[in-house]
């Protein structure tokens, strides 16, 4: 099993939603992907066809929806295809790699997920 979490920011920064679950057992690039299709089904099911900026630590992922690097794993074509479907529904979407260090909500919460654990409320947050 693998957590994973997306979370979601107005343009000030503010949270406005996350989503965390686990995934079956997977590399940690399908992980990554599953994430960022959490975070793309969140914004089409409360905003619609926004505008986004995707952040992610995963330099592959980014890459690779971006269009600046090609899929070569047979695991991660599937997951390519639903999140550029996902991703096709926007107004518009820019894919921006971070740190790993300012993406700790997000790995906070995997780890929630992954463990079982309560650590936040939708309050807390």
């Amino acid at each position: 099993m693998a957590g994973v979490a997306a979370v979601l920011r107005g343009p000030h920064g503010a949270i406005l939603a996350w989503h965390h679950g686990c995934v079956p057992a997977v590399t940690s690039n399908a992980a990554e992907y599953q994430a960022m299709i959490f975070g793309l089904q969140l914004v089409l099911e409360r905003y619609g066809p926004a505008r986004v900026r995707c952040l992610s630590d995963s330099r592959v992922v980014v890459d690779q929806l971006s269009g600046r690097a090609a899929v070569r794993a047979a695991g991660l074509a599937p997951l390519h295809e639903q999140a550029t479907a996902l991703t096709a529904r926007l107004a518009h979407v820019t894919f921006i790699h971070i740190p790993r260090e300012v993406n700790r909500l997000a790995d906070a919460l995997a780890w929630e997920a992954l463990e079982g654990r309560r650590l936040f409320a939708a309050g807390d947050i």
